[in-house]
């Protein structure tokens, strides 16, 4: 039978060993709410991309996505890019800035759309953690 606190400690030194973090390599700027500006109608990459990276700051496959909720007013592309690791505070600081495959997403909202939209994603690590995550953009 798995003892609760030595459950917790041993998932999160997993999570660390294999370092899982969240980018914000990309052309599209952010405000302070979260919401990232994008043309009408051009595909743009948007700036949270998804990788891992191990104790070298090497990377690791890339973590998985897939779409839960697509967006109202345009489409989303999952695709590899290079970005720069940016994680928490904690044992993979160190890989802060480091360039490797990650997870990105494409939006393109329909051609002469201009307003809100958002959409929701699930994305898995090789480790196993999932993360919901929710997109919100503002196409001009």
């Amino acid at each position: 039978m798995p003892v609760p606190g030595l459950t917790v400690i041993a998932a999160t030194l997993l999570c660390g060993l294999l370092g899982g973090c969240a980018t914000t390599e990309g052309t599209t700027p952010r405000n302070a709410a979260g919401t990232e500006r994008v043309a009408s109608g051009k595909p743009t990459f948007l700036q949270q991309t998804f990788m891992t990276m191990d104790e070298r700051c090497r990377p690791i496959r890339r973590p998985s996505g897939v779409l839960t909720e697509p967006p109202r007013h345009g489409k989303v592309r999952l695709a590899t890019r290079n970005a720069k690791a940016e994680y928490e505070p904690g044992p993979m600081r160190h890989c802060d800035g480091k360039v490797g495959p990650s997870l990105a997403f494409e939006y393109t909202s329909r051609a002469g759309y201009r307003g809100p939209d958002s959409f929701r994603a699930r994305i898995r690590y090789k480790d196993g953690e999932i993360r919901q995550e929710r997109f919100d953009v503002m196409v001009d």
